[in-house]
């Protein structure tokens, strides 16, 4: 075999990581596994209130992360200024009305809302293992892309603990369904996704002949993120297990990923000289013990307040919100919601109202293919 050969056999496959080795190794390729076992041992030995607890405790480092990012870098400030100051306004305000008027439509809108930024950012983090690595051909991005939402839709279509509860919507909504269509949806969903899977093994092929190297890696991290969020679905009975499993992974990826990003915007603003006081300050402050520290209290909170007081649940609606008043099941045969059921309801919505700004700051802040962006990766 030719030199030449040997050379271009070699370049199909090329292990970049994101950060580094061990980095990724703990927190983007193993932590999904990690995350799965201690949602399913929080189901097993926490009451209710606590699992609220640490969805929302691991929820809101995770915004802060977001908050540090666009409120304190100045480039941000400057290329989005009125986007930064007029949405937080309309978001909050339309989430209180929400609450007020149509609590358990708002929790649909911000579930559907939380599943398309969740499987966003796992695009956006493995097309990071692409840029890094050099791979991937010009259309790579959008057919990762369409996996993403290929694989995410399905789940949502097919997987037990979602199909009760948009199984029962569509009853609700009175729309002219048949049990035998539902199941006929499902079976279609598998097939589309069945379907796809080969005409992306297909462009997988095309791009190994036409040159353009794939990083193995990526596709790791797609298997274990999808490993998790199958496997929580499909095997946990309430919204609130999976709700941690996805927390866990999805803001400790993030908040790894931003303090990386902040660091080398630190390094690059240090070597440049740059007069932007406040960004390195905010740099350096977030990779520091006090982003920690917040953090660890965070936690002190739920294992000693929360799990010591066990206040009842309603009080976290101020007496205003009652979601123990959920009416029965339109359909025959299907089950009334149970109280905890409402709790799981209920829990849901608090905590999928608070980060609305995150998803859509997130929306248009990181693009991969922004080169000010790319400044903060490399």
């Amino acid at each position: 075999m030719s030199e030449s050969n040997v050379h271009a056999r070699r370049i199909l496959f090329r292990s970049k990581y994101m950060i580094s080795p061990c980095t990724d190794w703990i927190w983007f390729l193993g932590f999904p596994f990690v995350a799965l076992a201690i949602a399913l041992a929080c189901h097993r030995s926490l009451p209710m209130m606590a699992l609220a607890s640490v969805g929302l405790w691991i929820t809101i480092p995770h915004h802060l992360s977001t908050w540090l990012r666009t409120y304190g870098l100045r480039e941000d400030w400057e290329r989005w200024r009125w986007p930064l100051i007029v949405a937080p306004i309309l978001i909050m305000g339309t989430t209180v009305a929400g609450l007020l008027m149509a609590p358990i439509t708002l929790l649909f809108l911000t579930l559907l809302w939380d599943h398309q930024h969740s499987l966003m950012q796992q695009h956006g983090l493995a097309r990071i293992y692409d840029f890094k690595a050099r791979t991937g051909g010009p259309q790579m991005g959008r057919f990762d892309l369409l996996l993403h939402w290929f694989l995410y839709g399905n789940m949502l279509v097919t997987s037990p603990m979602f199909f009760r509860l948009w199984g029962a919507e569509v009853y609700r909504w009175r729309l002219p369904v048949t049990p035998q269509s539902l199941i006929w949806v499902q079976h279609s969903s598998w097939g589309a996704l069945a379907a796809f899977l080969l005409v992306y093994t297909g462009h997988l092929v095309w791009s190994l002949r036409a040159g353009y190297g794939l990083n193995p890696l990526k596709y790791l991290f797609v298997f274990s993120s999808y490993f998790l969020w199958y496997s929580a679905s499909w095997q946990a009975d309430s919204l609130l297990v999976y709700g941690i499993a996805h927390r866990l992974m999805h803001g400790v990826q993030y908040m790894v990923i931003v303090n990386s990003y902040l660091g080398h915007k630190l390094e690059r603003a240090t070597s440049q000289g740059a007069s932007q006081a406040w960004t390195v300050w905010l740099a350096s402050a977030y990779a520091s013990h006090r982003t920690r520290s917040f953090i660890g209290m965070g936690v002190i909170y739920v294992l000693f307040y929360q799990l010591i007081l066990l206040r009842p649940f309603d009080e976290l609606g101020f007496g205003v919100i009652n979601f123990m008043q959920i009416g029965p099941q339109p359909r025959p045969g299907m089950s009334d919601v149970s109280q905890a059921g409402a709790y799981d309801v209920f829990a849901m919505t608090l905590i999928q109202a608070l980060p609305l700004t995150h998803y859509y700051f997130d929306s248009f802040i990181w693009k991969v293919s922004d080169a000010r962006v790319q400044q903060g990766l490399e």
